[in-house]
């Protein structure tokens, strides 16, 4: 009797199990399911893949769901910010929604911030999205600071606050301006290149004077790499002839007589 006790009490407490697993299953997999799905629409935005309302138009229920759920869920909260971020961009751009697309955005940056703070892109976005809707305040200055304070070196978020920042350079506090020509010259000393070029010879070229100052500290060699590269798409930024940069030995204070070339005008976005 009490070997069949033991095996009963063994086969309930494996049946307990079994059903807690399906339970959990259950309740788990619609979760998972949701955000695989946010996460593939996340990783193409963060890649400024252009995705239009018509292809994230799909992903309205699981984004209404998001904003509705009282309980923290980080990925899914940061993937529904990430989103309505390119929603409101694309009403933006074609005037459509604006105000409603503005006002979700603000919810999920607030309510992904809410459940994890530490997330240096969201501020950079929730510092975008201020000034938009409240106009251009010292009071948002803030949200900026956040960014640089708790990212300081992730490549991928330094490119994009950097073209925001880069825009309003002369707008920014003394201890802003300094962290953006700060951020540039890590961006050329550790020879991402093709990130500074496209900063500067976009949104930093206004501005191009302080940036460039800045790589005062930065190992001549690849400023002069930069140079170069900017010299082969039309920048002149030394103003020496084409002959003494191909031969960086050789002095000259020969000044070329074609002004530097502007750049279109760019809409720094975060």
């Amino acid at each position: 009797m009490p070997r069949r006790a033991a095996i009963w009490l063994a086969r309930g407490f494996l049946a307990a199990v079994a059903c807690s697993s399906v339970a959990w299953g259950a309740t788990t997999l619609p979760v998972f399911i949701d955000q695989t799905r946010l996460d593939g629409a996340r990783d193409l935005i963060l890649r400024n893949v252009p995705v239009s309302d018509a292809e994230l138009g799909d992903l309205g229920p699981l984004l209404s769901r998001a904003a509705t759920r009282p309980d923290c869920m980080p990925a899914i909260d940061r993937d529904t910010a990430v989103i309505r971020l390119r929603l409101a961009e694309n009403a933006l751009a074609s005037g459509n929604l604006v105000d409603t697309r503005l006002g979700e955005l603000d919810a999920a940056v607030r309510k992904s911030l809410g459940c994890a703070p530490a997330d240096p892109y969201l501020w950079v976005v929730l510092f975008w999205l201020r000034n938009i809707r409240q106009g251009f305040s010292d009071a948002n200055f803030d949200l900026l600071r956040m960014s640089y304070r708790l990212g300081p070196n992730e490549g991928w978020i330094v490119v994009k606050r950097s073209a925001l920042a880069l825009a309003i350079l002369d707008a920014l506090p003394p201890d802003l301006s300094d962290a953006v020509v700060a951020e540039f010259a890590r961006l050329v000393k550790t020879e991402l290149y093709t990130e500074a070029i496209d900063l500067l010879r976009g949104p930093g070229w206004v501005h191009r004077d302080r940036p460039l100052a800045g790589l005062a500290a930065v190992p001549q060699r690849n400023v002069d790499i930069l140079t170069r590269s900017m010299a082969d798409i039309g920048y002149d930024l030394d103003h020496r002839s084409p002959t003494a940069r191909r031969n960086p030995e050789q002095k000259t204070n020969d000044r070329l007589d074609e002004p530097a070339r502007m750049p279109p005008a760019a809409m720094a976005r975060p």
